[in-house]
């Protein structure tokens, strides 16, 4: 019946097509880091390449039913920034242009990227979180975290997502996982230069360490809808492995270190903000390392379902935990010091390999390549993965 009541409406805004052109905006707001960035990413492109004349665009949004969405408290402050249609309303003009074609809405192509690397460009489109409250300052100062000092964001990915909704994960999915042991000694390294490390996610087996300044988050009992949002956005830079609370950190700008990529075809490659230490690519056989030049050779550079990498033939090697340690030891030092142009220059050859070795899906994702590998990692691995040409 609503979608039969929507027809006209679709018809009215058929016949002011040459003034106003709506446009659906449906957000996967199910998921943390969707509703992050998707709404971030398409208006940040929208204000990066505005156009002023006729027709004028108008988005219809959407984040779906309140009992799906992922954060309350995100949802709140997109509301704040765009109006958010309800979805009973979004579905019946889904579902008329469903009835007649020729009257459906253009339905916008969201994603957590996008060619125009808005997050470089554009200034954060989300509202600003508000700072901590008090309740929430004394809250965590009682676990050890103080608000006014600096600290690390860490976000380690497991299977508890998935248990916790009472659902098994594809074992392939394993192969993105990741083992929190091996975070500690760069969380002692960090801890050592003054910074608190504070783990993020939801409630996991994995537990940290009982230090004083680092405080784990994801399995406390004080967790919000708030404070999932705030910790991540608030933090000095973040060290991932690529799940969920990073993208609030790219929403607010602040720098990521992202540990083990596996996935190329999935990565942040269009931000500045990331940087990354790939995962290792080895011929079982010969313990031969992959080249950059062989792996962008590779359908593997393609690759988005995690059995394609199962399948492979491929062994992955990740990082240990003494190396990461010195990898994280590097960031801290970059992020305060920067770089010399020779690094600079080795890292521009990486970015122009990937991005010819991508197109042309790499640039209608991602556009040019800026996101940089990590210093200490180009360093000690440069001979083998990046000879010369």
């Amino acid at each position: 019946m609503a979608a039969l009541l929507a027809v006209p409406v679709l018809a009215m805004a058929w016949c002011l097509r040459c003034i106003v052109k709506f446009r659906i905006c449906v957000v996967g707001a199910h998921r943390f880091g969707h509703l992050a960035l998707e709404p971030e990413m398409w208006l940040a492109a929208r204000q990066a390449d505005s156009n002023l004349g006729l027709p004028r665009t108008v988005d219809v949004w959407s984040f779906g039913s309140p009992r799906i969405r992922s954060n309350a408290y995100l949802s709140e402050l997109w509301s704040t920034r765009i109006r958010v249609t309800p979805s009973w309303i979004v579905g019946a003009l889904v579902r008329a242009g469903d009835i007649i074609p020729k009257l459906a809405l253009e339905q916008a192509p969201l994603s957590v990227h996008g060619p125009a690397n808005g997050l470089d460009k554009v200034p954060q489109q989300c509202p600003s979180v508000e700072g901590f409250t008090r309740k929430e300052r004394e809250l965590l100062q009682a676990y050890g975290l103080d608000t006014d000092r600096p600290y690390v964001a860490l976000v380690v990915r497991d299977s508890a997502y998935y248990n916790s909704r009472g659902e098994t994960e594809d074992p392939h999915l394993s192969l993105l996982n990741a083992e929190l042991e091996k975070f500690l000694p760069a969380c002692e390294h960090l801890l050592s230069l003054g910074l608190q490390v504070v783990r993020l996610g939801g409630p996991s087996p994995q537990k940290m360490s009982n230090v004083h300044g680092l405080f784990d988050y994801a399995n406390s009992g004080i967790r919000t809808s708030e404070l999932d949002v705030k910790l991540p956005m608030k933090c000095a830079f973040t060290v991932s492995t690529q799940t969920g609370p990073d993208a609030l950190s790219l929403l607010a700008r602040r720098p990521v270190l992202y540990v083990d990529v596996i996935r190329f075809s999935q990565f942040f490659f269009g931000t500045k903000l990331a940087t990354w230490i790939p995962v290792r690519f080895v011929e079982p056989e010969t313990s031969e390392p992959w080249s950059l030049d062989k792996l962008c050779s590779s359908s593997l550079l393609a690759a988005k379902e995690s059995r394609q990498f199962t399948y492979s033939g491929a062994k992955l090697v990740k990082v240990g935990a003494d190396e990461l340690r010195d990898t994280v030891a590097d960031y801290v030092d970059e992020l305060a010091n920067g770089v010399h142009e020779s690094i600079s220059n080795l890292r521009s050859r990486v970015n122009f390999k990937l991005t010819s070795a991508m197109e042309p899906w790499g640039r209608a994702r991602f556009g040019d390549v800026t996101a940089q590998v990590s210093r200490n990692w180009l360093i000690h691995n440069k001979t083998w993965w990046l000879p010369e040409d």
